[in-house]
């Protein structure tokens, strides 16, 4: 998907990882790995295939403490909890047009992931507890892009940069093996484009809210949850030949419905997640294909629609008194309408339908029908000392 960092997110595989499975009592430090895996892919009219991908590796670490709530109350969140989780890691991209012409676009590129969140839960009562998050994630690339030329000739470089900050704030309430809780949510997501024939750069606020109820009866935990963003983005863009500056305002959406279902059976734990994800953006700055390079150094502007399932599975063993494994899997399908409009209304509006995908395995991905994947693995330890 073009806007991958905007919304549920593979790529935060590592910063996320175990968030749904509750947090051991006491001071607890943890630290792993994941590696994930996007793609878009478009054909184009002449039957050319356009796919560009993003492979990045995550490490992450992350402490905190947390306060179980009081026996039979809630559905596994703790009373009382902070966290920190930090998540770094470098990627590769490439596009790439098939079969080979000279009017083909083609890029590689090197970039990095920065992935930071803060979580703050405080008890008022044994049931009542206020909830404060904020995270950080962000991404940037350094692509050598050919243009209509012989392989390995540069034509240009480009820079691409996406930013999603969310902040939160919100109330959780807890009854007898269910709880529920509602939030408040500011969203900032940034986006940037830039090479020798366009520059787009995109930033704004959106603002929205999200709910979520748990209800756990013996070793089995049920969750559902969404959240929902929405606003209006500064847009300017520049392309050739004269690179007159076009500024204006673009609609924006963000939103996710989660179903997930867990369970316990003797030292382990096990969390099983759906999440269908809906974005909005007006532009494109992750895993940019070689047609919409030409369209924008065309003087195109992009909206961007993404619908996708995204599916996970995380699981954790307690191999000894406070020390636990952790394994998460993730895979996603979906699509994604991109438009192109001309702000001057000489050009014909466009309209792309893109397939969002995984590349992986050398050829393993196409045969289990190119999803996108996500592997992490992880220790967490146990230091119960407070109280």
């Amino acid at each position: 998907m073009g806007n991958d960092l905007f919304s549920a997110c593979v790529f935060c595989a590592g910063l996320l990882f175990g968030t749904n499975l509750p947090p051991p009592s006491g001071l607890h430090v943890e630290a792993g790995f994941s590696y994930a895996t996007a793609a878009r892919r478009y054909e184009t009219p002449d039957g050319r295939n356009d796919e560009s991908d993003v492979t990045p590796k995550f490490v992450f670490v992350g402490f905190g403490g947390a306060r179980p709530a009081a026996d039979g109350s809630g559905a596994g969140t703790p009373a009382a909890e902070w966290k920190v989780r930090v998540a770094l890691g470098p990627s590769h991209d490439e596009q790439e047009q098939t079969p080979f012409a000279l009017a083909n676009t083609n890029a590689t590129g090197t970039g990095r992931f920065e992935n930071y969140a803060i979580v703050l839960r405080h008890p008022f009562s044994a049931r009542d507890s206020l909830e404060t998050a904020a995270s950080r994630r962000y991404q940037s690339s350094t692509d050598r892009v050919d243009i209509g030329q012989e392989r390995y000739v540069l034509s240009e470089t480009r820079v691409l940069a996406a930013e999603r900050v969310d902040v939160g704030i919100g109330w959780r309430h807890r009854w007898p093996g269910l709880e529920g809780a509602l939030s408040v949510r500011y969203v900032r997501p940034n986006g940037s484009n830039g090479a020798a024939g366009a520059f787009h750069i995109t930033e704004g606020h959106l603002w929205g809210g999200a709910a979520e109820a748990r209800w756990r009866g013996g070793p089995w935990t049920v969750s559902a949850s969404g959240e929902y963003a929405s606003g209006s983005l500064s847009v300017h863009e520049e392309s050739q030949p004269d690179f007159k500056g076009r500024d204006f305002g673009a609609s924006a959406r963000l939103e996710a419905y989660r179903l997930g279902t867990g369970f316990v059976i003797g030292k382990r734990d096990f969390f099983l997640q759906a999440t269908y994800d809906r974005s909005r953006l007006p532009f494109v700055s992750v895993a940019v294909l070689g047609t919409e390079v030409s369209a924008f150094e065309s003087g195109y502007h992009p909206d961007s629609r993404v619908r996708a399932l995204l599916l996970d599975l995380t699981a954790r063993h307690e191999f000894a008194p406070g020390f636990r494994f952790k394994l998460l899997l993730r895979t996603s399908f979906g699509d994604e309408t991109l438009t192109f409009t001309d702000a001057s209304g000489v050009l014909p509006t466009r309209q792309l339908d893109i397939k969002r995908s995984g590349v992986f395995g050398s050829g393993l991905s196409r045969t289990l029908g190119s999803p996108e994947a996500t592997l992490g693995f992880g220790v967490e330890v146990s230091l119960p000392m407070w109280h």
